[in-house]
């Protein structure tokens, strides 16, 4: 799986959000620093610093932010 650069994606590696993410259980932020915690066909379930999980699109992060 790619980022939205074309870099690889992997379980435990940390990405940045790349947009406004709203959900019934709330906002996820535009450049918040994610965990990835889990790998499916075209999306990945992060986690935040504060230990929310949320579902993302893999054209929704972004793994070389620094």
């Amino acid at each position: 799986m790619k980022d939205v650069k074309g870099r690889g994606l992997k379980i435990g590696e940390r990405v940045r959000i790349e947009q406004d993410i709203a959900t019934v259980n709330g906002m996820l932020y535009k450049h918040t620093i994610c965990k990835i915690e889990a790998l499916e066909e075209g999306k990945l379930q992060v986690q935040d610093r504060s230990g929310k999980l949320w579902w993302v699109a893999s054209n929704q992060v972004s793994a070389s932010f620094l």
